[in-house]
């Protein structure tokens, strides 16, 4: 198995978490198993979409061809040894598509409306980043999940992903397109991001897409949005 690193970043700095993680997991590796062939860090303007698709393109372009693309943004904290159980989960052609398990952050909302005071605060809430399709093609995410177990998904976020070489190198991308595989568009009526369109469609191609809920990770704020928070707030440990 060999890897390739890529991550978007802000013009101006690396967040020092961030760094620090992704440092131990380059020392682990490079004490053990040397599978990592080097890393892409592309700066990032406002398009999201461009960074992640410009990642994809000098991964493919790779002389070497490494067999996967770990994409992990830039904001996530984890543990040292992230890859080594990315890597155990994952599979060429059975698990071709392994996210670990991040939650993101949004304002609390009662009956449909965000509570904000006079001055524009409110109350948070994080919410995993898994997400199934209902049979209308609806995507829905999904405040519960099984706990420390390999979970097949329709969709995950872009924020750590091991994804195998296959996926990205399918000709029925749209090659043809500035954004292949990345890219904002509209999914049911609904704004899609361009994480979701790249796991809705390799989804469609026939890959399989799955979350370990075992591999932890923590997302960078004011503070850090990881599962204890998330646990925390719904009242359980």
């Amino acid at each position: 198995m060999t890897v390739v690193v890529g991550f978007l970043h802000p013009a101006d700095s690396i967040n020092p978490k961030f760094r620090k993680s992704l440092t131990e997991v380059y020392l682990r590796d490079a004490y053990t198993m040397q599978r990592i062939l080097g890393e892409f860090d592309y700066t990032s303007g406002p398009n999201i979409a461009a960074g992640r698709c410009a990642i994809v393109t000098l991964f493919l372009n790779h002389p070497a061809k490494p067999d996967w693309l770990w994409m992990v943004d830039s904001d996530m904290t984890f543990d040292d040894d992230i890859l080594d159980r990315l890597e155990k989960a994952a599979d060429p052609v059975e698990r071709p598509i392994v996210g670990a398990l991040c939650f993101g952050v949004r304002p609390v909302k009662v009956d449909g409306v965000e509570q904000f005071d006079e001055l524009g605060a409110g109350p948070l809430e994080l919410f995993p980043t898994i997400y199934m399709l209902d049979r209308d093609g609806n995507m829905w995410h999904y405040m519960t999940y099984p706990r420390d177990e390999l979970v097949q998904v329709h969709s995950t976020g872009a924020a750590c992903v091991l994804v195998h070489r296959s996926v990205l190198a399918d000709e029925r991308w749209n090659l043809d397109h500035p954004l292949p595989w990345f890219r904002e568009s509209v999914h049911h009526g609904q704004l899609c991001s361009e994480d979701h369109f790249f796991m809705v469609n390799a989804g469609a191609m026939g890959y399989p897409i799955f979350v370990d809920t075992s591999v932890k990770t923590g997302h960078v704020k004011s503070f850090v949005a990881g599962e204890r928070l998330f646990l925390a707030q719904r009242g359980q440990s």
